[in-house]
């Protein structure tokens, strides 16, 4: 039993000397100290490269004819027949539809055959000419009023939604349908105060149609409006789109894409990587350092070891164009430079950060 107690005690002595001689050395000892500037900061880089470089500016638009106009009868009354369905295609002077004529057809028959009568009685001389006048004034006027029951096609196009059906009381003020000519495609957009000055004629459009997504339809600016269109505060703006328009119909829902800028080999970054103070816009350039053999290599990372580690430089840039996604540079880059694409936070010159993703393209 005391040689047990004994082994223990000598045990819990060396155990003692061991966290003392451990304790002075982290406290005599030169340990090495971690100060906040040599802990590098993790970023996302993009590399600058050439590119071409565009941008559209998107609008909503609805598609139309060339002429729409609505389509009225000159006189009031109950609809007799209707001979075309909506959306068919009509000829100039085409009839339509009618209305209930009975009444103007009887006047009619009366006043031909009293006209017809006085042109024999005047060929006799036992009328003077202004009875015969009188009963052909008469005669072209039961005419017309027989013709205003009748709805004719003005030019050739399309008919739209019929109004009313057979059966159905018209007067002068009631639309009966919509009439279009669709022999010319155009689509008609809104576009905002600021972006109005990127348009102007002659400019080319695309458009695609919720009704057939796969098809483009391409076409140009037609006519810009002078003046903001009431409480929507936009310019209408006109495009006539090119003859592949027997899928379009009047009416479709068609969205708009208008080129506003394009340029071919330029440098381009993404929006997000530069920064502007006061006049001056700059990036966050990397300068990395000389790579050690578990470093980043080339365009990829060498089986998941620390990633490249680099300095920052601000660097001012000039900026040519922007979009909401990019940016086109004009000096203080080239190709292949290293830039923070994803910033969290200021940056100062000379901090130390360290390549977690690099991005190659912008888009």
């Amino acid at each position: 039993m005391k040689k047990q107690h004994l082994i223990r005690l000598v045990i819990v002595i060396v155990g003692a000397v061991f966290i003392l001689a451990v304790s002075r050395k982290l406290w005599f000892g030169k340990a090495k100290v971690t100060t906040p500037d040599s802990i590098p900061i993790p970023v996302k880089v993009y590399r600058v490269s050439e590119m071409d470089f565009s941008d559209v500016l998107p609008a909503l638009g609805t598609i139309k004819g060339s002429r729409e106009i609505q389509l009225k009868f000159s006189t009031s009354g109950y609809v007799k027949d209707i001979y075309f369905n909506e959306g068919d295609q009509i000829r100039k002077d085409q009839l339509i539809a009618e209305l209930d004529n009975r009444e103007a057809l009887v006047k009619l028959e009366y006043a031909k055959k009293e006209f017809e009568v006085n042109e024999k009685l005047y060929q006799l001389g036992s009328i003077i000419q202004s009875k015969l006048d009188q009963s052909r004034l008469e005669y072209e006027s039961a005419n017309l009023e027989y013709d205003k029951t009748k709805l004719s096609a003005p030019f050739d196009g399309y008919i739209g939604t019929i109004e009313k059906e057979k059966g159905g009381f018209l007067t002068q003020n009631d639309v009966f349908s919509d009439f279009v000519d669709f022999s010319e495609v155009f689509i008609e957009f809104g576009v905002i105060e600021k972006d109005i000055g990127k348009l102007r004629i002659d400019q080319a459009v695309t458009v695609r149609a919720d009704s057939f997504p796969r098809t483009v339809f391409r076409g140009r600016i037609t006519s810009i409006s002078p003046m903001v269109e009431g409480q929507s505060r936009t310019f209408k703006v006109r495009a006539k789109i090119d003859p592949q328009n027997e899928k379009l119909k009047v009416g479709m829902f068609g969205r708009v894409e208008v080129l506003v800028y394009e340029k071919d080999h330029v440098l381009v970054i993404p929006s997000s990587a530069f920064r502007t103070r006061g006049q001056e816009r700059f990036v966050y350039l990397i300068k990395p350092q000389v790579p050690g053999p578990n470093d980043f290599i080339g365009d990829e990372f060498a089986n998941n070891q620390p990633t490249a580690m680099g300095t920052i430089e601000i660097k001012p840039i000039q900026v040519v164009y922007t979009t909401p996604d990019a940016v086109e540079i004009g000096e203080g880059l080239n190709p292949e430079d290293l830039i923070v694409s994803d910033m969290q936070q200021e940056y100062q010159n000379g901090a130390l950060v360290e390549i977690v993703e690099i991005q190659e393209f912008v888009f």
